[in-house]
């Protein structure tokens, strides 16, 4: 098994795929979806139930804000990098979704495995 360091860095590096992707022309982003919403959907429940797992002491409403700052932000990029990229804010709300999804099932693994999380 990977120890907590390797899957440290996997979090990042998934972290600066995802913004690549995000940036890149569409036509030539990979998708694993045709529709779009669920790639989004899935990129941030794999980011925040990464995120809960490997810091589940970090409170769930940060862990969310961070998260949902960082979509907002490739949002944002969106509307000022010419790359034919349009800025939605339902793949905002879909990012939003799908990191509450994620953290609460990470916290449900966690808890199921005695790895408790701090306060909310």
């Amino acid at each position: 098994m990977c120890s907590p360091n390797m899957l440290r860095i996997f979090f990042w590096l998934l972290l600066g795929v995802i913004l690549a992707i995000s940036i890149m022309p569409a036509e030539d982003a990979p998708t694993v979806f045709v529709n779009d919403k669920l790639n989004h959907m899935l990129a941030f429940f794999i980011l925040s139930f990464m995120a809960r797992l490997l810091w589940p002491l970090i409170n769930a409403l940060i862990l969310f804000s961070m998260l949902a700052i960082f979509g907002g932000g490739i949002e944002l990029l969106q509307l000022v990098i010419e790359t034919g990229r349009d800025s939605d804010w339902m793949d905002f709300a879909a990012d939003a979704l799908a990191i509450v999804i994620g953290i609460l099932s990470a916290r449900a693994l966690n808890s199921i495995n005695g790895r408790d999380s701090a306060s909310e």
